[in-house]
């Protein structure tokens, strides 16, 4: 498949075709990348799938929510110490690093005779994942121009076509048949594979420069309020209520400032920066909730669980191919991409309102969540994309950083913003639909703010 030529702004057309994609290593090692995306797309799946029956099982509702977000937070602890404590690793050493501990993360979670040990696999998982989140957008940002990243980044959404199609009945089937121990497990082979290819072109990335350094006082405002609100639950009574809030809206207002930081005197580069942090906490709340609601919430199994969460992986899979596909419809396919995020959260809402009952509420549910994944599928690769527009080689490590800091930080939130608020409602006795519904309304308001930055930021001229 083609697509021709494009434009620069200098006049230069640049091939934008799969061939001048693929073309020499640096085609060889996207290839590496995308398989190593398919491989985490399997592994995303198979976990936010099953862990509702796994929390069932291990009798830790009141843990779900921290379990969610363990990973994410993990992660974010990595990233928020920059780049500076990886540099002394060749980029194959941080590899075979991260691997290693990725492979343990998940034993640890399959294996777990209590849910605090699902929780301690996760954090291993999400360390793992902060060692090499920059790794892929280092190499993009880099290897392929400005007008080309939007194309790349799209065929990363590909990668999670198959497994949107296959994991959610595969991994039904597997915990049916098995137990949800081995539909954690398996991945892992997929993940081992791609990690290998991977690491044969790896000395293309220019991993070993860096010049930002975040400011680490803000980020330990990030850790310390996400580490409160996944810790609120845990609390007695109504104490944990005000622990929650102020740990969630404390990780936001210092993740911005990490934002700003890595950005300064770059109005555009921010905004788009912080419109990719609002809308990723909005999309990863509802993810974190999607098969909880179904299952949870509509008292429905975990087959159509999979389903409706599967819906928003398929839709982005597509949408993200061709993420340009609003164009010409609107004046900004970004900004569009947004608001389908934040309708489609609040949308998802509407089967716990009791307004649609049985199937049709079902159908409901999955209908937003591929609306959600179609305006994931545009927004995403756009926002991310475009933050590391206009940048000398130098800086794009440090901005590749900041974007992940920016995805995972956002994950963290979000997932701690629905899977955390419907821990504690269950604990204070809210019924299941209003724990999923609560979050899924706030999300969606998140989702909205998000929206309106993207708007303000298509006004504002790209600084170099």
């Amino acid at each position: 498949m083609s697509v021709g030529t494009s434009d620069t702004n200098q006049g230069v057309r640049i091939d934008q075709s799969l061939r001048a994609v693929f073309a020499g290593r640096r085609g060889r090692l996207l290839l590496g990348l995308l398989l190593a995306e398919f491989a985490a797309a399997i592994q995303v799946v198979a976990y936010t799938t099953v862990l509702p029956v796994a929390t069932a099982d291990l009798h830790g509702t009141r843990l779900y929510g921290a379990t969610l977000a363990a990973g994410s937070l993990s992660t974010v602890a990595i990233l928020a110490l920059g780049r500076g404590p990886f540099q002394r690793l060749s980029a194959r050493s941080t590899l075979f690093v991260a691997t290693a501990l990725y492979i343990v993360g998940i034993l640890v979670s399959a294996t777990a005779p209590a849910m605090i040990w699902v929780l301690i696999g996760s954090v291993l998982r999400g360390v793992a994942s902060g060692v090499l989140a920059a790794f892929g957008l280092t190499a993009i940002g880099a290897l392929y121009p400005d007008e080309l990243r939007g194309r790349v980044l799209g065929l990363f959404a590909i990668a999670w076509l198959l497994p949107s199609l296959a994991g959610p009945p595969l991994n039904a089937i597997a915990t049916v048949a098995f137990g949800w121990r081995w539909a954690f497990a398996w991945p892992v082979l997929v993940i081992v594979v791609a990690r290998l290819l991977v690491g044969r072109d790896a000395d293309l990335v220019p991993w070993e420069t860096a010049t930002h350094r975040p400011p680490r006082g803000v980020a330990a405002v990030v850790l310390a309020g996400l580490v409160a609100a996944s810790s609120a639950p845990a609390l007695p009574g109504w104490w944990g209520v005000p622990l929650f809030a102020a740990g969630l809206v404390a990780s936001c207002v210092a993740g911005a400032r990490m934002l700003r930081a890595a950005a300064p005197g770059e109005a555009r580069r921010y905004r788009t920066l912080l419109a990719f942090f609002e809308v990723c906490i909005s999309c990863f709340a509802a993810f974190g909730l999607l098969s909880l609601l179904v299952i949870a919430g509509l008292g429905h199994g975990v087959v159509a669980g999979s389903v409706t969460l599967g819906a928003a992986f398929v839709t982005w899979s597509l949408a993200g191919f061709r993420p340009t596909v609003l164009d010409g419809v609107v004046r900004d396919s970004a900004t569009a991409g947004s608001a389908l995020v934040a309708v489609s959260v609040l949308a998802a809402a509407i089967p716990m309102t009791g307004v649609v009952h049985g199937n049709a509420a079902v159908a409901v549910a999955i209908s937003a969540s591929a609306v959600l994944g179609f305006g994931m599928g545009i927004a995403y690769p756009l926002l991310s994309g475009q933050a590391l527009d206009a940048l000398a080689t130098e800086r794009v490590g440090d901005i590749a950083t900041t974007v992940a800091f920016a995805e995972m930080g956002a994950t963290a939130i979000g997932y701690l913003l629905g899977g955390g608020i419907y821990s504690l409602a269950s604990h204070l006795g809210a019924t299941p639909r209003t724990a999923i519904g609560l979050p899924l309304v706030l999300a969606a308001a998140v989702g909205g703010v998000g929206t309106a930055v993207a708007a303000r930021r298509a006004a504002v001229p790209l600084s170099p």
